[in-house]
């Protein structure tokens, strides 16, 4: 029984791919996305490359983007459940939002 409570609780691996848009780029477009799932933008810092926001079901979700103008390396971690899926989604809108 608390092996089976245990996969509900174990913390999510990052999901990491690459986008080609400028890090700058995929930022405000995750920020958009955030906010239209119910999350709340807590940081965002252009410059460093990162963004912070808190899910609307308790969970922290933080995006990191580097590379140049041309190509990103995307990570996105949640500390806490993504009971809703959000990193699923963000994913998700910003692979098919760069595409064509």
């Amino acid at each position: 029984m608390l092996d089976r409570l245990s996969v509900l609780f174990r913390p999510g691996r990052p999901r990491r791919f690459d986008v080609a848009a400028a890090p700058a780029d995929i930022l405000m477009q995750s920020a958009v996305v955030l906010r239209s799932l119910g999350a709340t933008v807590a940081r965002l810092d252009l410059e460093a490359g990162t963004l912070e926001a808190r899910l609307a079901l308790g969970g922290v979700l933080r995006v990191r983007a580097e590379g140049d103008d041309d190509e990103s390396h995307v990570a996105i971690d949640v500390d806490g459940r993504d009971w809703g899926g959000v990193a699923r989604v963000l994913a998700h809108e910003l692979a098919e939002g760069t595409r064509g």
